[in-house]
């Protein structure tokens, strides 16, 4: 479904909602409660036993429509989780809507046909690929009468990711900044890069990007000394290697690109990844041969194996590969 057609869409006995960006959530649950009418019930996904959601969804609602929301459902659905079977029906007047914050959809094949064949609905709130960020952007900085320059865009979602929710916090960061800074007379208007330099805020995962950054420049040095500071504001390790890896193979893959003739300016398009990242990538693949990212990308697998069975700590296993990448 897509979601401009969220707020058309007719209450109905159930939604099961799935996908990362809670922002979506968030707003569908508005968007149903909107159009369901009465009264509504939220419950976490912990505190509640399918038994029990059946009953409550047997019992006819006596003083007009009752919506039932539980978030954070997944562990209904969890490995392990008894008769994960949705109602056999629901009681006019009620409606459920169950909300999962993973991207893919957690119920079996079974629930899904025992769901949509008593009327629910299945909706998917995924994050938004960087032209739809954008989109977005421009629409929400256009409702408080600004408009923002490209580079300004890039800069702002690059630092602050995808995420809608978090976007929606900086956007109000930034119409209050915008405000403040209005000259006599005129009005500022235009989002520049500067401003979103002055007052947003990057998402705490975007600090690695330096030290990728590091790593791919082949300075050992400073890749160190941004590991250290990542390790002293506790980032996760695993986050880490997982970027770094995903690095290596989008530069391998930038530098095939090239080389078969993929010009740059469609380049991002090829490798599906947004065109900054992708020069980014193509520049500092130079530095690489193929020879040197297949031992890059074999030592990270190993590590990332020795990490995840306990053999190495964390820690110390991003220390190693930081090492043994300088000596290649």
């Amino acid at each position: 479904m897509e979601k401009g057609e969220w707020k058309a869409t007719p209450a109905c006995p159930g939604y099961l909602v799935y996908g990362e960006e809670i922002y979506w959530h968030q707003r569908l649950v508005e968007a149903i409660s909107s159009a369901f009418g009465g009264d509504r019930e939220t419950l976490a996904g912990d505190e509640i036993t399918w038994d029990e959601i059946r009953d409550v969804l047997a019992q006819p609602s006596f003083f007009g429509p009752k919506l039932w929301v539980i978030r954070e459902a997944s562990p209904l659905f969890a490995a392990g989780a008894k008769r994960a079977v949705p109602p056999e029906s629901i009681s006019p007047g009620n409606s459920l809507v169950l909300s999962c914050y993973c991207k893919d959809s957690p119920a079996s094949k079974d629930f899904m046909s025992r769901w949509q064949g008593i009327g629910c609905r299945v909706l998917e709130a995924p994050e938004p690929s960087f032209a739809e960020a954008s989109q977005w952007v421009t629409g929400e900085l256009k409702k408080a009468g600004l408009r923002i320059t490209g580079d300004a865009m890039d800069s702002l979602i690059l630092a602050v990711g995808r995420s809608l929710g978090r976007l929606e916090k900086e956007i109000e960061k930034i119409r209050l900044y915008m405000k403040a800074e209005e000259a006599p007379g005129r009005g500022a208007h235009t989002v520049t890069d500067g401003v979103v330099a002055a007052c947003v805020s990057e998402d705490p995962e975007k600090n690695a990007f330096a030290f990728i950054d590091a790593v791919a420049a082949k300075n050992p040095t400073l890749a160190l000394s941004e590991f250290w500071d990542l390790k002293s504001r506790a980032t996760n390790p695993i986050m880490l290697l997982s970027m770094i890896s995903s690095h290596f193979g989008l530069m391998w893959r930038a530098k095939e690109a090239a080389e078969k003739g993929v010009p740059q300016s469609a380049l991002g398009k090829t490798l599906g990844v947004h065109p900054y990242p992708a020069r980014k990538a193509l520049q500092q693949s130079g530095r690489w041969t193929y020879k040197q990212m297949e031992s890059a990308i074999r030592l990270l697998c190993d590590v990332d194996e020795s990490v995840k069975t306990g053999r190495m700590d964390p820690y110390g296993g991003m220390e190693y590969i930081l090492v043994a990448l300088a000596r290649l």
